[in-house]
Protein backbone atom coordinates (compact mmCIF):
# COMPACT_ATOMS: atom_id res chain seq x y z
CA UNK A 1 0.00 0.00 0.00
CA UNK A 2 1.41 3.42 -0.86
CA UNK A 3 2.16 5.87 1.93
CA UNK A 4 0.06 8.99 2.39
CA UNK A 5 2.85 11.10 0.95
CA UNK A 6 3.08 8.87 -2.12
CA UNK A 7 -0.70 8.96 -2.62
CA UNK A 8 -0.77 12.74 -2.41
CA UNK A 9 2.18 13.09 -4.78
CA UNK A 10 0.49 10.87 -7.36
CA UNK A 11 -2.90 12.54 -7.09
CA UNK A 12 -4.15 15.73 -8.76
CA UNK A 13 -3.56 17.92 -5.69
CA UNK A 14 -6.80 19.86 -6.10
CA UNK A 15 -9.98 18.02 -7.11
CA UNK A 16 -11.57 20.31 -9.67
CA UNK A 17 -15.30 20.66 -10.22
CA UNK A 18 -17.52 22.41 -12.72
CA UNK A 19 -16.42 26.05 -12.45
CA UNK A 20 -18.74 28.89 -11.59
CA UNK A 21 -19.10 31.72 -14.08
CA UNK A 22 -17.13 34.89 -13.38
CA UNK A 23 -13.78 36.61 -13.84
CA UNK A 24 -12.16 34.30 -11.26
CA UNK A 25 -13.45 31.08 -12.84
CA UNK A 26 -10.75 28.45 -12.41
CA UNK A 27 -9.06 30.21 -9.46
CA UNK A 28 -8.59 27.88 -6.49
CA UNK A 29 -9.12 29.27 -2.97
CA UNK A 30 -8.23 27.28 0.14
CA UNK A 31 -10.32 28.53 3.07
CA UNK A 32 -8.62 27.74 6.37
CA UNK A 33 -10.57 30.43 8.22
CA UNK A 34 -13.59 30.41 10.46
CA UNK A 35 -16.20 32.71 12.00
CA UNK A 36 -16.82 35.77 9.77
CA UNK A 37 -14.09 37.93 8.18
CA UNK A 38 -12.18 35.10 6.46
CA UNK A 39 -15.27 33.20 5.27
CA UNK A 40 -16.77 36.48 4.03
CA UNK A 41 -13.62 37.13 2.00
CA UNK A 42 -13.91 33.67 0.46
CA UNK A 43 -17.60 34.21 -0.34
CA UNK A 44 -16.71 37.40 -2.24
CA UNK A 45 -14.12 35.44 -4.25
CA UNK A 46 -16.67 32.66 -4.89
CA UNK A 47 -19.15 35.25 -6.17
CA UNK A 48 -16.48 36.21 -8.71
CA UNK A 49 -16.21 32.58 -9.85
CA UNK A 50 -13.48 31.09 -7.63
CA UNK A 51 -13.56 27.44 -6.53
CA UNK A 52 -13.45 27.56 -2.70
CA UNK A 53 -12.54 24.55 -0.56
CA UNK A 54 -13.14 25.04 3.16
CA UNK A 55 -11.17 22.99 5.70
CA UNK A 56 -12.89 22.54 9.07
CA UNK A 57 -12.21 20.84 12.37
CA UNK A 58 -13.73 17.34 12.45
CA UNK A 59 -16.68 16.95 14.78
CA UNK A 60 -17.25 20.65 15.46
CA UNK A 61 -16.42 22.60 12.31
CA UNK A 62 -16.61 26.36 11.99
CA UNK A 63 -17.53 28.06 15.26
CA UNK A 64 -20.53 29.77 13.66
CA UNK A 65 -22.21 26.42 12.98
CA UNK A 66 -23.09 26.56 16.70
CA UNK A 67 -23.94 30.28 17.05
CA UNK A 68 -27.68 29.85 17.37
CA UNK A 69 -30.61 29.70 17.63
CA UNK A 70 -32.03 29.93 15.07
CA UNK A 71 -30.86 26.77 13.34
CA UNK A 72 -31.52 25.21 9.95
CA UNK A 73 -30.91 21.51 10.34
CA UNK A 74 -27.76 21.02 12.44
CA UNK A 75 -26.25 24.42 11.67
CA UNK A 76 -26.99 27.92 12.94
CA UNK A 77 -28.46 30.50 10.60
CA UNK A 78 -25.29 32.54 11.25
CA UNK A 79 -23.20 29.96 9.38
CA UNK A 80 -25.47 30.23 6.34
CA UNK A 81 -24.77 33.95 6.02
CA UNK A 82 -21.16 33.66 4.76
CA UNK A 83 -20.41 30.06 3.79
CA UNK A 84 -22.30 29.39 0.57
CA UNK A 85 -20.63 28.27 -2.67
CA UNK A 86 -17.81 26.14 -1.26
CA UNK A 87 -16.99 22.55 -0.45
CA UNK A 88 -16.37 21.41 3.14
CA UNK A 89 -13.50 19.10 4.01
CA UNK A 90 -13.29 17.92 7.64
CA UNK A 91 -9.61 17.45 8.42
CA UNK A 92 -7.63 17.00 11.63
CA UNK A 93 -4.77 19.49 11.32
CA UNK A 94 -3.18 18.25 14.53
CA UNK A 95 -2.08 15.09 12.69
CA UNK A 96 0.84 14.76 10.31
CA UNK A 97 -1.53 13.36 7.71
CA UNK A 98 -3.95 16.26 8.01
CA UNK A 99 -1.10 18.72 7.65
CA UNK A 100 0.20 16.84 4.61
CA UNK A 101 -3.20 17.08 2.89
CA UNK A 102 -3.40 20.83 3.56
CA UNK A 103 0.16 21.26 2.31
CA UNK A 104 -0.76 19.52 -0.96
CA UNK A 105 -3.89 21.64 -1.36
CA UNK A 106 -1.89 24.80 -0.64
CA UNK A 107 0.62 23.84 -3.34
CA UNK A 108 -2.18 23.89 -5.91
CA UNK A 109 -4.16 26.82 -4.50
CA UNK A 110 -4.05 30.29 -6.00
CA UNK A 111 -5.19 31.88 -2.72
CA UNK A 112 -5.03 30.68 0.88
CA UNK A 113 -7.13 32.47 3.52
CA UNK A 114 -6.57 31.84 7.24
CA UNK A 115 -7.17 33.50 10.59
CA UNK A 116 -5.05 31.46 12.98
CA UNK A 117 -3.18 33.17 15.78
CA UNK A 118 0.50 33.39 14.78
CA UNK A 119 1.52 30.84 17.43
CA UNK A 120 -1.12 28.38 16.20
CA UNK A 121 -0.05 28.93 12.60
CA UNK A 122 3.48 27.93 13.61
CA UNK A 123 2.34 24.97 15.72
CA UNK A 124 0.49 23.55 12.70
CA UNK A 125 3.48 24.17 10.41
CA UNK A 126 1.35 26.47 8.27
CA UNK A 127 3.90 29.28 8.51
CA UNK A 128 6.29 27.18 6.42
CA UNK A 129 3.63 26.70 3.76
CA UNK A 130 3.06 30.46 3.67
CA UNK A 131 6.72 31.34 3.39
CA UNK A 132 7.67 28.84 0.71
CA UNK A 133 4.41 28.58 -1.24
CA UNK A 134 3.32 30.12 -4.53
CA UNK A 135 -0.19 31.10 -3.47
CA UNK A 136 -1.43 34.52 -2.44
CA UNK A 137 -1.57 34.08 1.34
CA UNK A 138 -4.22 36.14 3.16
CA UNK A 139 -3.98 36.34 6.96
CA UNK A 140 -6.82 37.84 8.99
CA UNK A 141 -5.82 38.99 12.47
CA UNK A 142 -7.39 40.73 15.44
CA UNK A 143 -4.76 43.42 14.94
CA UNK A 144 -1.83 43.94 12.57
CA UNK A 145 1.23 41.79 13.19
CA UNK A 146 3.60 44.77 13.17
CA UNK A 147 2.06 46.06 16.43
CA UNK A 148 2.26 44.85 20.03
CA UNK A 149 -1.17 43.15 19.85
CA UNK A 150 -0.64 41.26 16.61
CA UNK A 151 -0.50 37.90 18.39
CA UNK A 152 -3.64 38.40 20.47
CA UNK A 153 -7.10 37.00 19.70
CA UNK A 154 -9.88 39.40 18.83
CA UNK A 155 -13.51 39.55 17.82
CA UNK A 156 -15.49 42.23 16.02
CA UNK A 157 -16.82 43.79 19.21
CA UNK A 158 -13.28 44.40 20.52
CA UNK A 159 -12.38 46.16 17.27
CA UNK A 160 -15.54 48.28 17.46
CA UNK A 161 -14.67 49.24 21.03
CA UNK A 162 -10.99 50.03 20.63
CA UNK A 163 -11.29 51.80 17.28
CA UNK A 164 -13.69 54.37 18.74
CA UNK A 165 -16.63 53.22 16.63
CA UNK A 166 -18.71 52.43 19.72
CA UNK A 167 -17.93 55.89 21.15
CA UNK A 168 -19.89 57.56 18.34
CA UNK A 169 -22.68 54.96 18.13
CA UNK A 170 -25.77 55.02 20.34
CA UNK A 171 -27.67 57.66 22.28
CA UNK A 172 -26.94 57.18 25.99
CA UNK A 173 -24.01 54.75 26.12
CA UNK A 174 -21.35 53.40 23.73
CA UNK A 175 -23.14 50.90 21.49
CA UNK A 176 -22.04 48.09 19.22
CA UNK A 177 -23.33 48.37 15.66
CA UNK A 178 -26.05 45.75 15.17
CA UNK A 179 -24.01 43.87 12.56
CA UNK A 180 -20.35 42.81 12.83
CA UNK A 181 -19.23 45.63 10.55
CA UNK A 182 -15.54 45.41 11.51
CA UNK A 183 -15.51 41.76 10.45
CA UNK A 184 -17.28 42.54 7.18
CA UNK A 185 -14.96 45.41 6.25
CA UNK A 186 -11.98 43.24 7.18
CA UNK A 187 -13.32 40.51 4.89
CA UNK A 188 -13.67 43.00 2.04
CA UNK A 189 -10.11 44.28 2.55
CA UNK A 190 -8.92 40.67 2.65
CA UNK A 191 -10.64 40.03 -0.69
CA UNK A 192 -9.02 43.16 -2.13
CA UNK A 193 -5.63 41.89 -0.99
CA UNK A 194 -6.29 38.50 -2.59
CA UNK A 195 -7.26 40.16 -5.85
CA UNK A 196 -4.12 42.32 -5.72
CA UNK A 197 -2.00 39.18 -5.49
CA UNK A 198 -3.85 37.50 -8.34
CA UNK A 199 -3.38 40.57 -10.53
CA UNK A 200 0.31 40.81 -9.59
CA UNK A 201 0.71 37.09 -10.38
CA UNK A 202 3.09 36.51 -7.50
CA UNK A 203 2.93 34.88 -4.04
CA UNK A 204 1.92 38.03 -2.18
CA UNK A 205 1.56 37.82 1.61
CA UNK A 206 -1.50 39.83 2.69
CA UNK A 207 -2.38 40.67 6.29
CA UNK A 208 -5.39 42.62 7.52
CA UNK A 209 -6.42 43.32 11.11
CA UNK A 210 -9.89 43.84 12.53
CA UNK A 211 -8.74 46.85 14.54
CA UNK A 212 -7.07 48.60 11.62
CA UNK A 213 -10.06 47.88 9.37
CA UNK A 214 -12.43 49.37 11.95
CA UNK A 215 -10.27 52.51 12.17
CA UNK A 216 -10.21 52.78 8.36
CA UNK A 217 -14.00 52.59 8.40
CA UNK A 218 -14.35 55.70 10.59
CA UNK A 219 -13.72 58.02 7.60
CA UNK A 220 -15.25 61.45 8.35
CA UNK A 221 -15.48 60.83 12.10
CA UNK A 222 -11.76 60.05 12.30
CA UNK A 223 -10.99 63.06 10.11
CA UNK A 224 -13.15 65.30 12.32
CA UNK A 225 -10.85 64.36 15.19
CA UNK A 226 -7.48 64.12 13.42
CA UNK A 227 -7.91 67.18 11.20
CA UNK A 228 -10.51 69.27 13.00
CA UNK A 229 -9.46 68.55 16.57
CA UNK A 230 -13.04 67.60 17.46
CA UNK A 231 -13.46 64.38 19.41
CA UNK A 232 -16.90 63.08 18.33
CA UNK A 233 -19.34 62.00 21.01
CA UNK A 234 -22.37 59.71 20.87
CA UNK A 235 -24.32 60.86 17.85
CA UNK A 236 -27.32 58.52 17.76
CA UNK A 237 -29.02 59.04 14.42
CA UNK A 238 -27.57 62.53 13.90
CA UNK A 239 -24.93 63.04 11.22
CA UNK A 240 -22.08 65.21 12.55
CA UNK A 241 -21.57 67.09 9.26
CA UNK A 242 -24.91 67.12 7.40
CA UNK A 243 -28.42 68.42 8.26
CA UNK A 244 -30.92 66.94 7.56
CA UNK A 245 -29.58 63.40 7.32
CA UNK A 246 -31.51 60.82 9.34
CA UNK A 247 -34.98 59.79 10.56
CA UNK A 248 -37.70 62.41 10.93
CA UNK A 249 -41.15 61.85 12.48
CA UNK A 250 -44.16 61.52 10.21
CA UNK A 251 -47.80 60.89 11.11
CA UNK A 252 -47.26 57.18 11.66
CA UNK A 253 -43.55 56.34 11.74
CA UNK A 254 -40.12 57.73 10.92
CA UNK A 255 -38.83 58.49 7.44
CA UNK A 256 -35.12 58.83 6.75
CA UNK A 257 -34.38 61.91 4.68
CA UNK A 258 -31.01 63.12 3.44
CA UNK A 259 -30.23 66.47 1.87
CA UNK A 260 -26.58 66.19 0.89
CA UNK A 261 -26.35 69.59 -0.79
CA UNK A 262 -28.00 73.00 -0.66
CA UNK A 263 -30.11 72.45 -3.78
CA UNK A 264 -31.60 69.27 -2.33
CA UNK A 265 -32.47 71.11 0.88
CA UNK A 266 -34.20 73.88 -1.07
CA UNK A 267 -36.20 71.28 -3.00
CA UNK A 268 -37.08 69.55 0.27
CA UNK A 269 -38.46 72.80 1.69
CA UNK A 270 -40.51 73.28 -1.48
CA UNK A 271 -41.92 69.74 -1.26
CA UNK A 272 -42.89 70.23 2.40
CA UNK A 273 -44.05 73.85 1.99
CA UNK A 274 -41.51 74.89 4.61
CA UNK A 275 -40.20 78.47 4.53
CA UNK A 276 -36.50 78.23 5.44
CA UNK A 277 -34.53 80.76 7.45
CA UNK A 278 -31.91 82.65 5.43
CA UNK A 279 -29.12 81.03 7.46
CA UNK A 280 -30.29 77.58 6.33
CA UNK A 281 -29.20 78.24 2.75
CA UNK A 282 -25.86 76.54 3.45
CA UNK A 283 -25.15 73.22 5.09
CA UNK A 284 -22.86 74.90 7.63
CA UNK A 285 -25.78 77.12 8.67
CA UNK A 286 -28.08 74.14 9.00
CA UNK A 287 -25.57 72.25 11.13
CA UNK A 288 -25.27 75.31 13.38
CA UNK A 289 -29.06 75.58 13.72
CA UNK A 290 -29.72 71.82 13.69
CA UNK A 291 -32.56 71.72 16.24
CA UNK A 292 -34.59 74.47 14.56
CA UNK A 293 -34.19 72.93 11.10
CA UNK A 294 -35.38 69.53 12.24
CA UNK A 295 -38.28 71.02 14.19
CA UNK A 296 -39.53 72.90 11.11
CA UNK A 297 -39.27 69.82 8.89
CA UNK A 298 -41.04 67.53 11.35
CA UNK A 299 -43.85 70.06 11.82
CA UNK A 300 -44.68 69.50 8.15
CA UNK A 301 -43.96 65.76 8.00
CA UNK A 302 -46.26 64.81 10.91
CA UNK A 303 -49.27 65.85 8.84
CA UNK A 304 -49.05 62.76 6.58
CA UNK A 305 -47.92 59.11 6.78
CA UNK A 306 -44.36 58.23 5.83
CA UNK A 307 -45.38 56.27 2.70
CA UNK A 308 -47.23 59.31 1.36
CA UNK A 309 -44.15 61.44 1.81
CA UNK A 310 -41.99 58.87 -0.03
CA UNK A 311 -44.09 59.48 -3.15
CA UNK A 312 -43.95 63.27 -2.75
CA UNK A 313 -40.23 63.50 -2.04
CA UNK A 314 -39.36 61.07 -4.83
CA UNK A 315 -41.08 63.37 -7.32
CA UNK A 316 -38.84 66.19 -6.08
CA UNK A 317 -35.68 64.07 -6.28
CA UNK A 318 -35.13 64.00 -2.51
CA UNK A 319 -33.32 60.88 -1.21
CA UNK A 320 -35.52 59.18 1.38
CA UNK A 321 -36.29 55.71 2.73
CA UNK A 322 -38.79 54.19 5.16
CA UNK A 323 -37.33 52.46 8.21
CA UNK A 324 -37.97 48.75 7.64
CA UNK A 325 -37.30 45.73 9.80
CA UNK A 326 -35.58 42.63 8.45
CA UNK A 327 -38.89 40.81 8.15
CA UNK A 328 -39.77 43.14 5.28
CA UNK A 329 -36.67 42.40 3.18
CA UNK A 330 -38.12 39.36 1.43
CA UNK A 331 -40.99 41.43 0.06
CA UNK A 332 -39.04 44.59 -0.76
CA UNK A 333 -39.81 45.36 -4.44
CA UNK A 334 -36.26 46.47 -5.19
CA UNK A 335 -34.71 43.28 -3.81
CA UNK A 336 -37.32 41.18 -5.59
CA UNK A 337 -36.61 42.92 -8.89
CA UNK A 338 -32.82 42.61 -8.62
CA UNK A 339 -32.84 39.01 -7.41
CA UNK A 340 -30.39 39.53 -4.56
CA UNK A 341 -32.18 36.98 -2.39
CA UNK A 342 -31.84 33.42 -3.63
CA UNK A 343 -33.37 30.16 -2.38
CA UNK A 344 -31.05 27.16 -2.57
CA UNK A 345 -31.54 23.46 -1.88
CA UNK A 346 -30.05 22.03 1.32
CA UNK A 347 -30.30 18.64 3.05
CA UNK A 348 -32.38 20.25 5.82
CA UNK A 349 -34.71 21.90 3.30
CA UNK A 350 -34.61 24.97 1.06
CA UNK A 351 -32.74 27.95 2.50
CA UNK A 352 -32.74 31.60 1.41
CA UNK A 353 -29.41 33.42 1.26
CA UNK A 354 -28.30 36.94 0.41
CA UNK A 355 -26.45 37.19 -2.88
CA UNK A 356 -23.75 39.56 -4.05
CA UNK A 357 -24.53 43.28 -4.47
CA UNK A 358 -22.26 43.39 -7.54
CA UNK A 359 -23.36 43.48 -11.15
CA UNK A 360 -20.79 42.33 -13.71
CA UNK A 361 -21.56 43.18 -17.33
CA UNK A 362 -25.12 43.83 -16.25
CA UNK A 363 -25.55 40.51 -14.43
CA UNK A 364 -25.59 39.77 -10.72
CA UNK A 365 -23.41 36.81 -9.66
CA UNK A 366 -25.87 34.05 -8.83
CA UNK A 367 -25.48 31.97 -5.65
CA UNK A 368 -25.07 28.36 -6.71
CA UNK A 369 -24.76 26.10 -3.67
CA UNK A 370 -26.09 26.35 -0.13
CA UNK A 371 -23.48 26.30 2.64
CA UNK A 372 -22.25 22.73 3.03
CA UNK A 373 -22.88 20.46 5.97
CA UNK A 374 -19.77 19.70 8.00
CA UNK A 375 -17.45 17.47 5.99
CA UNK A 376 -20.01 17.07 3.20
CA UNK A 377 -17.28 16.76 0.58
CA UNK A 378 -14.59 15.00 2.64
CA UNK A 379 -14.71 11.65 0.86
CA UNK A 380 -15.23 13.24 -2.55
CA UNK A 381 -12.20 15.50 -2.17
CA UNK A 382 -9.81 13.07 -0.50
CA UNK A 383 -10.62 10.16 -2.81
CA UNK A 384 -10.07 12.46 -5.79
CA UNK A 385 -6.72 13.47 -4.28
CA UNK A 386 -5.66 9.84 -4.39
CA UNK A 387 -6.11 8.76 -0.76
CA UNK A 388 -7.34 5.31 0.17
CA UNK A 389 -10.28 4.83 2.53
CA UNK A 390 -7.83 3.80 5.27
CA UNK A 391 -5.81 6.97 4.78
CA UNK A 392 -8.99 9.06 4.88
CA UNK A 393 -9.90 7.49 8.22
CA UNK A 394 -6.44 8.43 9.48
CA UNK A 395 -6.58 12.14 8.61
CA UNK A 396 -10.18 12.84 9.59
CA UNK A 397 -10.31 11.17 13.03
CA UNK A 398 -13.26 12.79 14.83
CA UNK A 399 -15.10 13.11 11.53
CA UNK A 400 -15.75 9.39 11.69
CA UNK A 401 -16.84 9.37 15.32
Amino acid sequence: MPSLTESLAAGPGWPVRQPYDGPLAGAKVLDLSRVLAGPYCCMVLADLGADVLKVERPGTGDDTRHWGPPFHGADAAYFFSVNRDRRSLALDLSTDGGQAVVARLAEEADVVVENFLPRHLKALSLDRLRDKGSAVWVSVRGAGGDGPDGDKPGYDVMAQARSGLMSVTGTDQPTRVGVAVADIVTGLYAAIGALAGLVARRPLQVEVGLLESAVAMLVNQASNSLVGGVVPALSGNAHPNIVPYGPLRCADTALVIGAGNDRQFADLCTALSVVPMASWATNAGRVEDRAAVLLALEAALVLRPARDWVDVLTLHGIPCAPVQDLGQLASDPQLLATGQLATLSHPAGPVTVVGSPLRLDGRRPRPHDAPPTLGQHTDEVLLAMGLTTEQIEDVTRADRG
